[in-house]
């Protein structure tokens, strides 16, 4: 086989294209990789161009192949296995569209997917959305968090991580290390000034306040990394929501609080008003049944912003800063600035005294 090509084909892949194509006799014959750019989280993609011979004919498939985070971190500890149990035990179960998974690896995390259909342009910074699709994923929110809302079945899938709950002291005691080794380090700048640093640093140190609004507001199945840019947006209209790593049990708003934050980079041009997005996603969820009290749910998803704020970027500008790229590093501190600052804001005013 020339270069670029592969003999070696994993057991779980041969398995899944014999099961997607009806076809128990199938073999692969050669596989051509070609590498595709991963995203933030450090995962591996590839282009895998399968030639197959079946019944005594042989004909290509084209995957795409990831290979799962490579970030150390409490944050993506068995994101890829987690990933590939989501295709395995719940895509069927969603009340959202999935890409197609042909082949996965429950063990590895391994996933093998056919390509996403042409769609509407999205990156991790910006999206070709307008008013209509951003309501139409808010609502894709709102049911996904209504189908499963305190769903006994949720105790079924004991791999889905759990934020706010087992995984919660995990989860902060490495964003408390990164607030610490900035503070050590004196790595304050205008965005994490020694202020500031040493207010989040005081919530993580004691967090109960933030995690008995979170624990009060319910749990449900999440995404976990809600947002535009893990939403393909078919021309046809479809939506397929993808990069279910991070796929957990907890409360809703922290998946509101994931969908808010890229639509604060410098390069998002909204074309809704954050405040809509905020309350056409409550009214959505009430229409299923699940009405919330406006000053409740505004406090709720504060305290998500924060959450969210101390256990996945706590640890990447504190822990794993030297990682950052200079124009991530700015991106970040524009969405923290418009977003997450006010939030902090809010919050310890409300609590001032309490």
């Amino acid at each position: 086989m020339s270069a670029g090509e592969t003999a070696v084909v994993p057991s779980a892949l041969l398995w899944g294209l014999r099961r997607y194509l009806a076809a128990p006799q199938a073999v692969v014959v050669a596989c051509q990789r070609q590498p595709l750019r991963g995203g933030l989280s450090g995962s591996t993609l590839e282009y895998w161009h399968v030639h197959l011979r079946r019944a005594g004919l042989t004909n290509e498939i084209t995957l795409v192949y990831k290979r799962g985070a490579v970030v150390t971190g409490a944050f993506l500890a068995g994101a890829p296995r987690r990933e590939a149990l989501v295709y395995a035990h719940l895509a069927e179960r969603l009340p959202l569209s999935l890409p197609t998974a042909v082949a996965f690896d429950t063990q590895t995390g391994d996933l093998w997917l056919l390509p996403f259909p042409p769609g509407r342009y999205s990156s991790h910074w910006q999206a070709d959305w307008g008013a209509a699709e951003v309501l139409a994923a808010l609502d894709d929110l709102a049911r996904l968090h209504a189908a499963f809302w305190e769903a006994p079945t949720l105790a079924s899938w004991p791999w889905l991580a759990q934020p706010t709950g087992r995984d919660a002291a995990a989860l902060l005691d490495d964003g408390r290390r990164g607030l610490e080794a900035l503070v050590a380090d004196r790595a304050y700048d205008d965005c994490l000034s020694a202020e500031r640093v040493g207010q989040l640093l005081a919530l993580a140190r004691a967090p109960e306040g933030l995690l008995s609004v979170l624990q009060a507001a319910g749990r449900t199945l999440l995404h976990g990394d809600a947002g535009f840019q893990n939403v393909v947006i078919a021309q046809d209209g479809r939506r397929l929501w993808y990069d279910w790593q991070l796929a957990a049990v907890g409360p809703p708003v922290l998946d509101l609080a994931t969908f808010l934050h890229p639509w604060h980079y410098p390069e998002a041009e909204p074309p809704l008003p954050p405040a809509a997005m905020i309350e056409a996603y409550r009214e959505r969820l009430a229409l299923r049944g699940h009405p919330l009290d406006p000053a409740t749910f505004h406090r709720q998803l504060e305290a998500a912003l924060l959450w969210r704020w101390l256990i996945q970027w706590a640890p990447l500008v504190g822990l794993y800063r030297q990682r950052l790229r200079p124009d991530i590093r700015q991106r970040l501190y524009h969405v923290f600035a418009r977003l997450h600052w006010p939030a902090l804001a809010r919050w310890l005013e409300t609590t001032a005294g309490v």
